[in-house]
């Protein structure tokens, strides 16, 4: 057995659960479909996730790092302005693989409320994030009073902005526009 192949097993059956949750929402998350899905049998699945908490546990972590490496990626060489556009500008579904990845991610939020240990780690993602818009923002315009709530704000009006944009209310552009002007008052 290829030494790569625990992984790329392992990361099928993530991507399955995405899929799941994508075509029919995080209420049909079940080692059985799943298992439909990646085109795996229920063993299989339960081998590498003994069971459905683990299975959105490591598939909520999967997307998280994921999301962390693309902004590494698209910050690389960066300056500080870029930096935090990438940061709290990637809610916004711009293309129609976004728009399912971010009404994946906002499934997520959701079963959160019930789901303690993913609302932790979606708490903690968002303090990582907010804590490093402030340092950009602080970085950015230093006599701003106070970065951490100016960050807050930024990512509080992009997230609503991104749940426009999955309603159909604003297209990524409008909602861009309008994201990139709160960005640039507040941070001019």
């Amino acid at each position: 057995m290829n030494s790569s192949e625990p992984d790329e097993r392992r990361t099928a059956i993530i991507h399955a659960v995405w899929q799941v949750i994508a075509e029919s929402g995080m209420g049909a998350v079940s080692i059985r479909n799943v298992a439909t899905a990646a085109g795996a049998s229920v063993g299989r699945i339960q081998y590498w996730f003994p069971s459905k908490d683990e299975l959105l546990r490591a598939s909520l972590e999967a997307m998280l790092s994921s999301a962390s490496q693309l902004h590494g990626v698209a910050t690389r060489g960066a300056d500080d302005r870029e930096a935090l556009w990438q940061l709290i500008g990637h809610p916004i579904p711009r293309a129609e693989s976004a728009r399912v990845g971010v009404s994946v991610f906002h499934q997520y939020v959701a079963a959160g409320f019930h789901h303690p240990v993913l609302a932790r780690m979606l708490a903690r993602a968002k303090d990582g994030e907010e804590s490093e818009a402030a340092r950009l923002l602080g970085r950015i315009a230093p006599g701003l009073d106070d970065p951490r709530a100016a960050a807050r704000s930024l990512m509080a009006t992009a997230d609503g902005l991104s749940m426009r944009v999955l309603i159909g209310g604003l297209s990524a552009e409008e909602a861009e526009q309008t994201l990139r002007a709160e960005v640039d008052r507040v941070a001019p």
